[in-house]
């Protein structure tokens, strides 16, 4: 079997302050710090803003063994209308972990309203021929795109399926918990479903802790998806580091050894596990 790697989708949150990271700790050193605990990343910012060498190179440099999945920017999966000049920056951008031995893939995470249709598996098609020779994850928020033959079409383009752990809200795809493309990748986002339309904050949509109960269905669904490939896990219920609490638990229970931080303990001692 090949392993299991756990680790969170992104790692530059201030509210992480006083709870994974210590209160003290400068900005610099909190990729080194992560690095003491995870051995995988998802880099995000990424999707925000076009990426510069010199950002990706830092991390490489800051780092020993950490492995990186870089989420590609949302002119790719929101916008849709990207140019050939805005393909080359991103491309030229990302060079320094896409050409190292620390990548993992690239990540499109589409929204909701992206629906299956002829049209978006065209345009889907173009993604693919346009990043061709990376290794692609991909995350389809519609549930329209649960479909057999969906799978394998994505799967022929050379994207490997993101699965993924959500609130069951109509038209949002959970799941589907199956296994396309040469790896597994997951993605936990919490189940907040009070906030994920309607929290006045970006933030409050990953306000979410799961309980040791709701990690073990997790577990096990994993478990039935690997397959014997590699798989990625990431964790984006990001609020004041809720997501590291829960991805250092998961790796418990993986037979991992873990330390979680004084400041996760002090501020969800009443939620952590005896």
């Amino acid at each position: 079997m090949k392993g299991v790697y756990i680790g969170c989708s992104g790692f530059s949150y201030k509210d992480w302050r006083g709870t994974f990271y210590p209160s003290g700790i400068s900005q610099s050193d909190l990729i080194r710090y992560y690095e003491k605990f995870f051995e995988v990343l998802e880099i995000n910012y990424t999707f925000y803003s076009m990426p510069h060498t010199y950002t990706l190179e830092s991390f490489l440099k800051k780092t020993r063994r950490l492995r990186f999945s870089i989420k590609v920017n949302s002119v790719f999966t929101h916008v849709r209308s990207y140019t050939d000049n805005e393909l080359r920056k991103f491309k030229e951008g990302i060079k320094p972990i896409a050409e190292s031995q620390r990548f993992i893939a690239l990540l499109f995470q589409f929204p909701q309203n992206f629906t299956y249709s002829p049209e978006s598996m065209v345009y889907l098609k173009r993604l693919s021929e346009d990043f061709v020779g990376y290794d692609r994850a991909i995350e389809l928020r519609s549930r329209s795109f649960n479909r057999a033959e969906v799978f394998e079409e994505l799967e022929s383009l050379g994207f490997n399926l993101v699965n993924v752990d959500a609130p069951k809200i109509k038209g949002l795809l959970v799941g589907p918990w199956k296994s396309v493309g040469n790896f597994n990748y997951v993605r936990l986002h919490g189940r907040n479903k009070d906030k994920w339309f309607k929290g006045e904050e970006s933030y409050e949509r990953y306000d979410y802790l799961y309980s040791e109960e709701e990690l073990l269905e997790l577990k096990d669904k994993i478990e039935k998806l690997r397959q014997g490939k590699d798989t990625y896990i990431f964790f984006n219920n990001h609020y004041r580091g809720k997501g590291a609490l829960n991805a250092l638990q998961l790796k418990g229970l993986f037979s991992e050894a873990v330390e979680i931080p004084k400041g996760l303990v002090a501020a969800f001692s009443k939620r952590l596990w005896e």
